[in-house]
């Protein structure tokens, strides 16, 4: 070529970019680790004299207006650690467990309890059941539910929890379509907040 191809990799954090260049190299050259915001920077993979690779940081939207698809990609590992509630992550996602996936909670946790009895736990109460299944139980018989939502988001990401989906094409348009409503209510006061600073006086 009269030109080296320059190929730029890029996706959400955590996804496996950098492993992708590193076996596409066949030598670790990208720095990489299961966890978001390990690449920092842009960086210049040689493949070959012609043929350069761009490892990138991950990238999410500005703003995450649907809050299912915050919880599942902080669920995934492709939000930073300190960006959310590990507890309220775990929660969300064993609702989703729950509904879809009983039996693999009770593969996994062999919490002596049916498909029934599992769906009609309220989450808080699934999660305490794991927590003190694996040990999580401080003094006075409580239960570390931190400790407990950090067992629960750790199988599901090193899939201890089996083949999971978090979404299907269908429940994701359903949360769009109510984002869109919150957004447009949302738009809509913001622009009559405008408009009253316009005319000097506030909004009722």
């Amino acid at each position: 070529m009269a030109k080296p191809m320059r190929v730029l990799i890029c996706g959400v954090p955590n996804v496996g970019k950098s492993t992708l260049i590193n076996t596409m190299s066949g030598k670790k050259q990208a720095k990489a680790a299961d966890e978001a915001g390990v690449t920092k920077d842009e960086q210049r993979i040689v493949l070959d004299a012609d043929f350069y690779l761009w490892d990138t940081p991950g990238m999410l939207w500005p703003r995450i207006s649907i809050a299912q698809s915050g919880f599942n990609l902080a669920a995934s590992g492709s939000v930073g650690r300190n960006a959310y509630d590990e507890e309220l992550v775990a929660l969300e996602l064993l609702l989703i467990l729950q509904k879809h996936y009983p039996q693999n909670l009770e593969d996994r946790f062999k919490l002596g309890l049916g498909v029934a009895q599992i769906q009609a736990l309220h989450d808080d109460e699934l999660l305490e059941a794991i927590g003190r299944k694996r040990g999580c139980v401080m003094s006075g018989g409580r239960v570390n539910l931190q400790k407990a939502a950090e067992i629960v988001i750790t199988d599901y990401r090193t899939h201890m929890l089996g083949r999971i989906t978090l979404e299907t094409p269908e429940e994701f348009e359903q949360w769009a379509a109510v984002a869109a409503v919150a957004d447009a209510e949302r738009q809509a006061k913001k622009d009559a907040q405008a408009q009253a600073r316009k005319k000097g006086r506030k909004p009722r």
